[in-house]
């Protein structure tokens, strides 16, 4: 029978992490899922230990690639996934007990309603939220329109509806092995609403070098993702503010890449791009000691 859910964890250099994440997944009340793990080219024992780990309840598979970055390996995942619903979780994390329950329960009450799928919460712990509650629970709104325009910051735990994931992928720039998971959220979000729940079934801890902690610094070195994602928020479904933002960072991570000033101020949204660039300079001087 075909899981309900594949639990997509792209891992680098994570072995000792994943255990962890191995036996929240044995603990879920409900076993409707597969365990796809992508390996970006470790280079500890991370086939090791994928080895070691076994279960009755739900498949694992284990797929290993040359490393290319996170945006990298989830196209991989992408093209072998045959479920309905993907959770991407990220090596160093845990799921709570009923993550998968809640999934299951919820999906089922809302699958016909034509969304792209449904976004939890982050905690530190069971108890304590990442960033903010969404504004109503059980809401069906647009994921541009809430994070963005309405400004609820905070890392979630986003659920995806399989088919839409498998009809876009990343882009990928040559020399770079960094690009926001954004991307795709924001095009989903131009075609698709999704459900909101305030419900936390997804634990973090941001370790260091993870990508959550070096986030920045890695933007920084991959200039052309941060222009391509910047670009996306000039778009009119983005409130005014969220779009001087992007054309702020956009002109900025265009200093990074060396694009010259007649370039990077080319439509589309010329006007916004040159207004914002003076600003998107001073942003590329203070953001230089993150090089």
């Amino acid at each position: 029978m075909k899981p309900l859910i594949s639990i997509i964890t792209p891992t680098f250099n994570r072995a000792k992490n994943l255990p962890t994440l191995f036996v929240s997944l044995q603990n879920q009340t409900i076993k409707n899922f597969e365990w796809l793990i992508i390996d970006d080219g470790s280079q500890d024992q991370t086939s090791e230990v994928v080895k070691s780990f076994y279960s009755d309840d739900f498949v694992i598979r284990y797929l290993k690639k040359e490393n290319g970055g996170k945006h990298t390996a989830l196209n991989l995942a992408f093209s072998v996934i045959k479920s309905e619903l993907t959770f991407i979780v990220d090596s160093d994390d845990i799921l709570t007990m009923d993550a998968t329950e809640e999934i299951e329960k919820d999906w089922h009450k809302y699958k016909n309603k034509n969304l792209c799928g449904i976004s939890y919460l982050r905690g530190y712990s069971d108890v304590k939220v990442i960033g903010d509650l969404f504004p109503k629970d059980y809401s069906i709104d647009n994921f541009i329109s809430l994070r963005f325009n309405k400004h609820v910051d905070g890392d979630k735990a986003e659920v995806w509806v399989s088919k839409y994931l498998k009809a876009h992928s990343y882009p990928v720039f040559e020399g770079e092995k960094f690009l926001g998971e954004s991307y795709l959220w924001i095009t989903l979000a131009k075609e698709r609403d999704m459900l909101f729940r305030n419900k936390i079934i997804y634990i973090t801890e941001y370790l260091e070098g993870g990508l959550s902690r070096s986030g920045r610094a890695l933007r920084i070195k991959c200039p052309k993702g941060g222009m391509f994602t910047s670009l996306m928020m000039m778009s009119r479904e983005f409130k005014l503010d969220q779009r001087i933002k992007g054309a702020i960072l956009y002109s900025c991570y265009a200093c990074f890449a060396g694009l010259p000033f007649r370039k990077s101020i080319k439509s589309p949204y010329s006007m916004m791009k040159l207004f914002c660039y003076p600003f998107g300079i001073f942003l590329y001087y203070r953001w230089r000691k993150y090089l």
